[in-house]
Parts: C-alpha cells; structure tokens; sequence
C-alpha cells in the first residue's frame, strides 16, 4: 500500500524535471564572472521577452542590433549609467551566447527517481529565425521550451489554473480516464484551497496596513475575480452534468466488471468534485467578506487620521477670527456637526422655570438568603432565555448521538445513525421540530473542523439563533476526545435511499446524509 502511495505522487516526474529544466539557464547566469556589475538573470530574461514581442503578429523578428539597443536603454534606466554602442554590442553578443549556449543544445541531467534511472532532457530556449540578406544579421525566435517558460512565468497563468484544471477535467471524462480524472479533481480542489489562502493573506495584510491597499486597484481586481469566479462556477455545473451523462452512458451497457468498474470510479469522481465545488463556493463568502473588511479598514483609517491630524482650534477657529470669516460662511462651516432638528428661538424665561430636582432614593439591600426557602423564591426567567436553553441542550445531544458512533466508523449515514437509537429515543428525535433545522444548519457547516486552536474558538461567540458552531466548540471543550474526527464532511447519500420518512406528519421528509472523514469514501 505504502509503494502505491509513493508511485502515485511521483507520477509525472519527468515532465515536472522537464518543466524546472528551462529556468536552470537563467539562474546559471548568476553564476558567471563577468559584468558582475549587472543582474544577468534579470536582464536575460528581459531579452526573452523582448524576443517574444518581436514575435507576435505583425513584428520583425529581433536580431542582435535590437538586443543590444534594449540592453543600453534599460541599463540606463534601470541603473542609471550609461555605455557605448560597441559596449552594448558586446554584451548582447554575450548574453545571446550565453542563452544560446553557443548555439548548442542545453543538457540538464538529473536522477528520475520515479523510474530510478538517470536522464538527461535536451532543449534549446533560443533558435534561428530568418537570415537578412542586406545587413548579414540572423534573427532569433524562441523555441517550444523558451515560450513555456515565459508562459508559466505570466501572472494570469496563476489566475487561469483552476481555468485550466477544468477544461483538463473534461478532456479525461470524455476519453474515459477516470484516474487520471480523480487526480485532477484533487489537483482542482488544492488550487481552490491555495485560493483562499492567498484572500486571507490579503485580509491579514489590510487588517496591519490599510493605507498601503490601492483602492483602485482593489477595485479592478475585485471585478476580474468576480468575472472568474462566474465561468468557474458555470464551467463546474457543465463538469457536473457531464459526468451524470457518462454514467447514465455507462449504466445503459451491458452490465460487465469493466462498466461497474468505470461507475465506481465516475461516483467517486462525482463525490470529490462536489466537495471542491462547495469549497469554490465559499469563495463568493469570502470575496464579500474582503470587499466588507476593505470599506470598514478605509472607514476606520479616516476617521483615526482625522482624529489624530486635526486640531479643531488651531485649524479652523483661529483662522476665522484672524481673517474675520462672515457668519454666514461660519454657520455652513460648523452646520454639519450640528443636529438635524435645531431650534430657532430661545425662550430665555425658561431659565426661571421650576427645575426637575433628581431625589436619591437610597437602594435597598435585598434579604434573600442563601439557600432558597418557602418564602423566597427566584426572579423568573426570561421565556426566550429558557426556550433558547432547552434548544441548546438538544443540539449538544444532537452532536453526541451523530458523532460519538462515528469515532468508531469512517462513514455512516443519517439511517445508520437513527437506526442504532432505541426506540423511545428514536422517536422523540424524529418528532422534534427541532431537529430538522439541526441538520441543515449542520449540513451548511461542511466540511466542519473539529481540530480549531485556541485562537479561533475565541473568535466563535454565542447567538440567538444560529449558534451551532457555538455549541460545537463548548462540546470540544467539555469532551476533546472528538478532536480526533478531524475533518468530517456532511453530504446528501448519493447511493441507495435519498430521502427519509421519520415522523408521524405524512409531509416530514429529510435527505439521507452521509457523514465521512475527509480523504475517506465509500
């Protein structure tokens, strides 16, 4: 099990060797002796891309008089210094050699360690283009190797992975590939996970330095994401559709061990995709939080630089006497400090009127004993409190009677559950109205952690009304034995009874939920 486990994750090792292999020549630059007052790295791959340009539709490929001139016009950008045509010619000579590798073939040899043999991938990043007769110049272009590598290098080839895991997705499912499918899916659900990551990065750094956030640029990336977000989202449906098509496709066949095979496999596909596109979900929550955390972060930092910076006497009222400000301009200058609903008359007798005098009324001390008596009796409670006590109590047995079993199991189903209850308590559970919002809240809540540190059940506070996270973390804290379920995911049973019939209302219906640690399907 352990060798399938290693072969899986080094699968593909040669084509990741080969992808590393095209950025070994820019850093071996670095190395090299000469012109050691420049970033050669830097400004290798600066020759790249103006290769590159020269490439696109409509351009003249570059030749060695237009790397030369780039080179001395970004020197003298860049570091401030100038240098002559015969010095800028001698270092494009050198750095096109170097790129070039003499006009030989790069050879980077490694150790395959998935087919424990040594390789050696051969590639070129520059080749040569036309040959211009008049001035006797070659002209460059880049070759496969040198345009993938600019390519990975792009930002949007960043923003585009999950783009792309897609459309790679679809391939697989159309060929029938479903492991390599499987793979992917995971693949798909890792870019998601990095994703929000990456927003939270960006929360934590808007939460230390709001002045340092361009709002607009916030804003138009704010308008990208939602922009991808919506075609990842459509492209997820049209993902969930085709694989419902294929097995629809395969259950047709003639039943045989190749066709269940590619079913069990479609299933588990299908699972795994839908946890990833629940998490992709999340998403939307989690820009709307940015967007809400941005404008509030802005607020704040207005109103503390106003606080901090103006002086209200030195900046406004000095200047108003020592220029003789008019009353009128005066009144619109302090008219927005002052209430909406402003008197305009003062009856000045009414400083003669009676005056409410405030009595002291001196407290009583209360003489309530200890211990309660017949005498004594307790303040009555407020009924929402205690209808909100009684809730909570039935939640807390609720978590109990669904994931104490499943410490002892990698999965169980809302029917496996209900059934090991006995039938006094089967029947009040059934029949309690509040359980069947209980489990859509907790169906809403997946995947649902159940390792949080110390600092994120602080964060997790009591409320009226949707407090089930809240009665998680105080059944945590009564009982860390659960900490060991770690993640557990909450699904609709895709196999099998869908819906359930519980109580005794005809019209009580529930979906047959499927409980499982993360990582473990059945």
């Amino acid at each position: 099990m352990e060798v399938l486990y290693v072969r899986d994750a080094l699968a593909g090792f040669r084509d990741r060797m080969k992808n590393i292999a095209a950025f070994w020549p820019l850093f071996r630059l670095r190395e090299l002796r000469k012109y050691q007052e420049f970033d050669l790295m830097a400004l290798g791959l600066g020759v790249l891309l103006l290769i590159l340009e020269h490439m696109l539709i409509g351009r003249v490929e570059c030749d060695h008089a237009d790397v030369a001139r780039f080179l001395r016009e970004g020197i003298r950008e860049v570091y401030g210094q100038e240098i002559t045509e015969e010095e800028s010619r001698d270092l494009a000579s050198y750095m096109l050699a170097q790129l070039r590798n003499d006009g030989r073939a790069f050879e980077f040899v490694y150790r395959n360690i998935e087919t424990r043999e040594e390789e050696k991938h051969v590639f070129h990043l520059i080749e040569n283009g036309t040959y211009h007769v008049a001035s006797g110049q070659i002209r460059f272009k880049l070759s496969d190797a040198g345009l993938d590598l600019l390519f990975k290098t792009r930002e949007m080839y960043k923003e585009l992975r999950i783009s792309i895991s897609q459309m790679l997705l679809r391939q697989q499912i159309e060929k029938g590939v479903f492991e390599d499918a499987l793979r992917t899916v995971e693949t798909l659900g890792l870019d998601v996970r990095q994703l929000r990551e990456e927003i939270e990065r960006m929360k934590m750094g808007i939460k230390r330095d709001v002045s340092q956030f361009s709002l607009t640029k916030y804003e138009a990336m704010l308008s990208l994401i939602k922009e991808q977000f919506d075609k990842e989202r459509q492209m997820f449906e049209e993902l969930n559709n085709l694989i419902r098509e294929t097995r629809d496709n395969f259950e047709r066949k003639q039943s045989g061990e190749r066709e269940e095979m590619a079913i069990n496999r479609l299933v588990e596909v299908s699972q795994r995709l839908n946890q990833v596109q629940n998490l992709h979900n999340k998403l939307l929550v989690d820009k709307l939080d940015l967007q809400e955390l941005v404008l509030e972060s802005l607020e704040e930092g207005i109103v503390s630089g106003f606080r901090s910076k103006v002086n209200f006497e030195r900046e406004f009222l000095d200047p108003l006497m020592q220029n003789h400000v008019s009353l009128e301009n005066v009144r619109r200058l302090i008219e927005p400090l002052m209430s909406l609903n402003i008197r305009k008359r003062f009856n000045v007798h009414k400083a003669f009127a009676p005056q409410p005098v405030q009595k002291i009324v001196e407290e009583k001390t209360s003489d309530a004993p200890d211990v309660p008596t017949d005498e004594w009796q307790p303040v009555v409670e407020d009924p929402k409190v205690k209808l909100k006590n009684i809730r909570d109590a039935r939640y807390r047995d609720y978590l109990r009677m669904i994931f104490e079993p499943l410490m002892f199991d990698q999965s169980l189903s809302l029917h496996d559950i209900l059934g090991a209850l006995d039938a006094e308590k089967l029947y009040d559970v059934v029949n309690a109205r509040d359980f069947y919002p209980f489990l859509v809240q907790l169906h809403q809540m997946s995947p649902i952690n159940f390792r949080l540190d110390s600092e994120t059940r602080a964060k997790i506070l009591d409320s009226d009304e949707t407090n089930l996270p809240y009665l998680l973390v105080q059944l945590l804290n009564e009982e860390p034995e659960f900490e060991v379920l770690g993640t557990v995911l909450v699904e609709v049973e895709q196999q099998g009874e869908r819906h359930l019939r519980l109580a005794d209302e005809e019209t009580w219906t529930v979906s047959n939920f499927r409980f499982y640690k993360e990582g473990l399907y059945v």
